[in-house]
């Protein structure tokens, strides 16, 4: 009689159990798997598998690996036109992974001018029935609520901005001529509970006059810089308590540009549009060069203002220098060029009567994640 030999082999779903295990179970290759999910709404849900998990997810080395294969993602943006109440949020990612922070970002409503947007807050302009207020919101953090910060000083040369950090806060640069027109008292002024306070004051020597100016942008490494209405660049710098007048590129023949210092404020970059060609210089922060621009994006062609034989107004830049938003002159309506892949999308639902009156924000997702404590009865070591 033949005797039957034991199956010792372990069955197909154990084996897979103990693959698995051992993958997981090795804090290197789980570090790896961790880096490529992609985005932060996703890292958050899978540190909630373990204290283990939560460990690794949360580790500052990993968050800075994290960060560099996964940039924060821009969900969208705000729009504004002359006349209007309030802005309203377009959306502008497609993944389901971040649709829970769109909707919340949609939900930002009332009768506010958005000053500044920084890492899923926004600085607004708040017009009730009393006064013009300052506030901060976090749309993707609804239970923060809005913070009211105190009036401001009624000085005619003054810019507000959300801080660097993710505070409910604000910070404002406030420039005043002294003595002379050409010597300038440049002041920083943070938001305290009550009064706007004074934190750092510079008084900078200008070569000439303080001219007229369009527009400020943040402070970046203790430098400022303003597009002025004559058509150069003013750059202050806190440090040196010097003052300088940057020329723009040679190949910027009109005023159909925008600046932005980007999202890890290294560079300050020039987004130029002429007809429908699209170009990019870029200029050090850290450059004592006052004509040291590079040219990063050489005339491309916005190929739908092409076809459609018109010219685009370039109206905003996200912080991370990937999508810049147009707007089509004759047809009257909003698109945006990914600038890494040349991709290009039409908002043919949004009608804009006047491009040259309308405001722009875009509105990205916030960094680092915030992770939730685990319970003590979770597993400590899963």
């Amino acid at each position: 009689m033949q005797t039957k030999t034991e199956n010792t082999e372990p069955t197909a779903p154990a084996a897979s159990a103990s693959a698995i295990s051992a993958v997981l179970g090795d804090d290197d290759l789980l570090r790896e798997i961790l880096l490529r999910v992609g985005f932060p709404t996703t890292l958050v849900r899978a540190a909630l598998v373990s204290k283990r998990w939560l460990r690794h997810a949360s580790d500052p080395a990993f968050l800075r690996r994290f960060r560099d294969r996964n940039p924060p993602a821009l969900l969208g943006f705000y729009l504004r036109e002359l006349g209007a109440s309030g802005p309203r949020f377009v959306p502008v990612s497609e993944a389901p992974e971040l649709a829970t922070a769109i909707r919340r970002a949609g939900a930002a409503e009332g009768r506010f001018f958005i000053t500044d947007s920084r890492n899923g807050r926004l600085l607004v302009t708040d017009f009730d029935s009393t006064a013009c207020r300052h506030a901060v919101l976090s749309p993707l953090h609804p239970a923060r609520g809005k913070v009211v910060l105190p009036l401001a000083p009624k000085q005619s040369l003054i810019w507000f901005f959300l801080p660097e950090n993710d505070g409910d806060g604000a910070v404002a640069v406030l420039m005043r001529p002294i003595g002379t027109e050409t010597m300038l008292q440049v002041d920083f002024l943070s938001a305290g509970s009550r009064v706007w306070v004074v934190y750092r004051t510079a008084v900078i020597e200008l070569r000439e006059t303080l001219p007229p100016i369009a527009y400020t942008l943040p402070p970046v490494r203790g430098k400022i810089y303003s597009l002025t209405k004559c058509g150069y660049i003013l750059r202050l710098d806190m440090d040196a308590a010097k003052g300088s007048f940057l020329q723009l590129p040679d190949s910027v023949r009109t005023d159909n540009f925008t600046l932005s210092c980007g999202e890890d404020d290294s560079m300050l970059f020039l987004i130029h549009v002429e007809g429908c060609l699209l170009s990019i210089w870029q200029l050090p922060t850290t450059s004592s060069d006052e004509n040291d621009w590079v040219l990063v994006y050489d005339k491309i062609h916005v190929r739908e203002a092409c076809n459609r034989l018109e010219d685009v107004l370039v109206m905003a830049v996200d912080d991370n220098l990937e999508f810049v938003f147009l707007w089509l002159r004759s047809s009257a309506v909003l698109m945006h060029m990914h600038l890494k892949s040349g991709s290009e999308k039409v908002y043919d639902e949004v009608k804009v009567r006047d491009g040259r009156f309308l405001d722009i924000n875009p509105f990205m997702m916030v960094w680092p994640p915030v992770f939730p404590a685990l319970r003590e009865e979770d597993n400590v070591e899963g």
